[in-house]
């Protein structure tokens, strides 16, 4: 019985794990915009060039619009972080992960 829920537990994280490590990359990629010039500086297609670019780097081969979103008005720009991943863990067991994340550059 130990048995099984040590290999329950060992395939959710090797299952798991990577979509999170992901996500840690996409927040990451974020993170190396430079805040002072997203709103004032970069248009809405430099900032998804931006994201393109360090997606090949970061080899996530998902594309950018799936998973980034940029919105923009006069006043601010914000990035929005935004998807779900299904993963089949075993038998008929599935799991939706959903990340989230919002970031404003004024």
């Amino acid at each position: 019985m130990l048995l099984m829920i040590l290999a329950g537990a060992a395939i959710s994280i090797l299952r798991l794990g990577p979509h999170y490590i992901d996500f840690r990359i996409v927040q990451s990629v974020a993170d190396r915009l430079d805040i002072g010039s997203v709103h004032q500086k970069m248009s809405r297609a430099e900032i998804m060039e931006h994201f393109e670019k360090q997606f090949r780097v970061e080899s996530i081969y998902t594309p950018v619009s799936q998973r980034v979103r940029v919105d923009r008005d006069r006043e601010q720009t914000v990035l929005n972080i935004d998807y779900e991943v299904r993963e089949h863990l075993f038998f008929d067991i599935d799991v939706v992960l959903s990340f989230n994340e919002v970031r404003i550059f004024e």
